[in-house]
């Protein structure tokens, strides 16, 4: 991991590696702050409101890049059909669209692809883990994504 602010882009390990970084709040799309490095004794980083210390190998395998040199964040309405993006975090807004969002699986770290969008521009159609769902464009523009090759 670099010093100061990254986002984390992937993450080089085994499942159950990945789904303990995930649960201490790491996962890809995250923007982090990196307080101390070093690759002796770990890193310790700032994710959101609190601090997680990572053991040095385990650093290794947490692939990021500096926040300046990441994708700008942009939203669904900046798609075309076919396009496919990853969201990397979630807009202020009605604290209840965003329970709702995340209740129906639009996570920090998810890919999905927008397959169609109304004629007036609400609401768009996205293929997300497996299946098909509407959402109307307000919805749509709180989640910050960027747009995947």
């Amino acid at each position: 991991m670099r010093h100061g602010a990254v986002r984390i882009v992937a993450f080089d390990a085994d499942a159950g590696s990945e789904q303990r970084l995930i649960e201490v709040g790491l996962h890809i799309g995250s923007a982090l702050t990196v307080l101390e490095h070093d690759m002796a004794s770990g890193v310790l980083v700032a994710a959101g409101d609190g601090r997680v210390a990572v053991d040095p190998a385990t650093a290794r395998r947490i692939c990021v890049v500096r926040l300046e040199e990441a994708f700008e964040a942009m939203t669904i309405g900046d798609l075309k059909p076919g396009d496919r993006a990853r969201i990397v975090g979630m807009g202020k807004g009605m604290p209840g669209y965003r329970q709702r969002l995340m209740a129906m699986g639009l996570t920090p770290g998810v890919e999905f692809s927008l397959t169609r969008v109304a004629p007036l521009g609400d609401p768009v159609e996205i293929q997300v883990r497996g299946f098909s769902m509407s959402l109307r464009k307000a919805e749509a523009e709180l989640l910050a994504i960027e747009k995947l090759p």
